[in-house]
Formats: C-alpha cells, sequence, structure tokens
C-alpha cells in the first residue's frame, strides 16, 4: 500500500487544503491489505510522542476491530493524525470513549484535537442532547485532560475542584469494567493502576489549566505507568 489511501475510501471535508480525511464509524470497513500498513504508522506516531517499549496497536489488539470507529488525516507525505473511538450505551445513555487520538509534533497545534473532537460528537443525537452525552477518556496527559475536561460541564474524577458527582462516578466505573474488565478502578480517584506499562509519557511545559491538571497528576499518579479513568457530560 501506499502511503495514502488513494483515493480507495470516502473522504470527509477538511478543514485544510493539505489534509485529506478519512472517517470510518466502523473501523473494520479498511481492507485487509490496507490494515498493517495503517497499523504500523499509527504506532510509529505514538513512539515519537510517547517512550514505546513495545507496539501500543498489534493484531491481537487491533484498532480495526468493529467496535471501534476511526478517523485518519493524511499529508502529501502520510499518516499525520489519527483519532481512535468506542461509540456505546453506559448508565441508559448514549456514551463515547476516546480510545486514543495521536498528531504527529510537526502538525499539532492546526487544531487536529479539536477537530476530532467535534467529529467525534457529531454522533450524538438531537433525542440525547437533552440528556447529555456520556463522554470518557484514559490519560496521564494534562494537555489532553483539560482539553476534554473543558468541553463537559462536569468531570469525574473532579481534579480542578468541583464538586464529586455519584452519577458520573457510577458511569466512569461502569464504562471502565465495559473497555477494561481486566483493569480494575481505584474510586474515587479513578486511577488505573499499570495502564501504560508499555508506553511511557514525555513531560511537557504546562500552561494554565493543564499546569493545575499537571500538579493533581503528579500527586495522584506519581507513576508514569498510571493513568486516570475520566467521564464527563459533553457539551453538544
Amino acid at each position: 500500500m501506499s502511503r495514502n489511501l488513494d483515493g480507495r475510501y470516502k473522504t470527509i471535508v477538511s478543514p485544510w487544503d493539505d489534509y485529506t480525511v478519512y472517517s470510518f464509524p466502523d473501523a473494520s470497513q479498511i481492507a485487509a491489505p490496507d490494515r498493517q500498513p495503517v497499523m504500523d504508522a499509527m504506532n510509529s506516531i505514538i513512539a515519537i510522542n510517547w517512550k514505546a517499549i513495545e507496539p501500543h496497536w498489534t493484531a491481537a489488539a487491533s484498532p480495526f476491530d468493529s467496535k471501534y470507529s476511526l478517523i485518519l488525516v493524511y499529508d502529501h507525505i502520510g499518516l499525520a493524525a489519527f483519532s481512535v473511538y468506542r461509540v456505546m450505551t453506559i448508565a441508559q445513555r448514549l456514551a463515547i470513549y476516546r480510545s486514543g487520538t495521536e498528531v504527529l509534533p510537526a502538525h499539532q497545534g492546526r487544531g487536529l484535537y479539536g477537530f476530532f473532537t467535534s467529529q467525534i460528537l457529531k454522533h450524538s443525537s438531537t433525542t440525547t442532547r437533552s440528556e447529555g452525552v456520556l463522554y470518557g477518556w484514559r490519560t496521564r496527559n494534562p494537555i489532553v485532560w483539560a482539553a476534554n475536561a473543558k468541553i463537559c460541564e462536569r468531570v469525574a474524577p473532579s481534579l480542578l475542584g468541583e464538586t464529586a458527582d455519584a452519577e458520573l462516578q457510577a458511569a466512569c466505573v461502569e464504562m471502565c469494567a465495559t473497555i477494561y474488565p481486566d483493569k480494575p478502578l481505584e474510586v474515587p480517584r479513578m486511577i488505573m493502576r499499570g495502564a501504560y506499562g508499555h508506553i511511557e509519557h514525555i513531560r511537557q511545559d504546562y500552561h494554565g489549566a493543564a499546569s493545575l491538571v499537571e500538579t493533581a497528576m503528579s500527586q495522584i499518579i506519581p507513576d508514569s505507568a498510571d493513568a486516570l479513568f475520566s467521564v464527563g457530560y459533553a457539551r453538544v
């Protein structure tokens, strides 16, 4: 396969002239011959953004399972960014879980993470907006945590002084048990031990809300292998 998907799949409208965007609500729609090259490119981005001991996505833990949705962004060279997510029902509500989003450093700062978020939240329908969409993610990156919390009315765990929400805490436990049944969650701080034993977060300089989140994280999960599993009510 070439570095790009070369028109073999339908694209979606890109806000950028120099990016081609593919969206797969069902990631298993990607044909078998294309899967390994795409997965290799995804792992290559992860290996740049993290200290990776081994590949994150593998044949045994594939992003091309039908339970996943996938957005791929290409420039003229190859894969520039991607986002993997899941849509499910948790606590009798529509729920969206961000399974992983990575952007090559050269393409960071162009709004790709926010673009992925807006595309993912389009799964919410007008009938669910009044009820609120549950939106979950797992991370130990303060920038990612702050960016996701910003689009939520409330979040569990409440790192920035919000009042704890018992319903959100319960939804957090249910979502985690659904996605990672072999990874127990420590309540109420929602700590997942050993989530990142195979990759290590590279610390950056943090500003604004991210610096406050980093301070909280350094106290709650000082071990780089641990992560916070979070769920909020997304504003859609």
